[in-house]
């Protein structure tokens, strides 16, 4: 599984990136959790807003910080 958090690096992004990777030790699973900052990249992917996540590919949230409870509500499904 692979978890992308999108964000230049601010305060907000750290938060999620933190969150995210806190919800993979809860769910128990193996997974790659990323961030990824270089804003082109962001652009091709579709995030208008930041902080983004991204699980396998999919855009599952834009500009808000989400808890580790959300988070791991999609790695389980």
């Amino acid at each position: 599984m692979l978890i992308e958090v999108f964000g230049p690096g601010c305060a907000k992004c750290e938060t999620l990136l933190k969150h995210a990777r806190h919800a993979v030790e809860l769910a128990g699973i193996e997974a790659q959790v990323v961030k990824v900052s270089d804003y082109l990249t962001m652009a091709q992917r579709g995030v208008l807003s930041t902080p983004a996540l991204a699980v396998n590919g999919q855009l599952k949230s834009q500009g808000k910080v989400l808890s580790s409870t959300e988070i791991l509500e999609w790695l389980k499904g």
